[in-house]
């Protein structure tokens, strides 16, 4: 290795170090901070944390009290119109049965009208305005959420 690389990866080394800081507590009231610490401490990688940001997701997308969000998504799908769908994934340590019937309740309250049921999913929505669809199943004894929505955008 050269001797101006050597210099340059050395500063860039203490340049590292110095911003990670010197320790100590931190906390943070921003909701992503949180999610990013939580699932850092569960070993999801720091990256594909910092990339859960459900502030878009409409309030007829339900998420059960307590959850540990794991995947957030929303964009532009390509249907006729200004049409947006995005797709959540949240973990609770709450019954698969309890989450599928208080997230039945919380799509009923919201207008949207049933569709269809099984003992692991629930379908909703309103023809052409908005769709919800939540999947349940155990995963590493919680259990794991998967809803779909679409909505046309405003």
């Amino acid at each position: 290795m050269r001797s101006g690389t050597r210099q340059m990866a050395a500063a860039m080394a203490i340049v590292m170090l110095a911003a990670c800081g010197r320790g100590g507590e931190t906390s943070t009231d921003d909701p992503v901070g949180q999610n990013v610490a939580s699932a850092a401490a569960a070993g999801v990688p720091a990256n594909v944390a910092a990339a859960i940001d459900c502030s878009n997701k409409p309030d007829f997308v339900p998420v059960y009290a307590g959850a540990t969000i794991l995947s957030c998504t929303a964009a532009p799908d390509g249907l006729a119109g200004r049409h947006v769908s995005g797709n959540l994934v949240y973990e609770t340590d709450a019954s698969e049965k309890q989450v599928l019937g208080w997230s039945r309740a919380q799509a009923n309250a919201s207008g949207l009208k049933f569709r269809h049921a099984t003992g692991f999913s629930y379908e909703a929505g309103e023809e052409g305005e908005r769709s919800l669809r939540v999947v349940v199943d155990s995963h590493a004894g919680r259990t794991r959420v998967s809803i779909n929505w679409g909505q046309k955008a405003s």
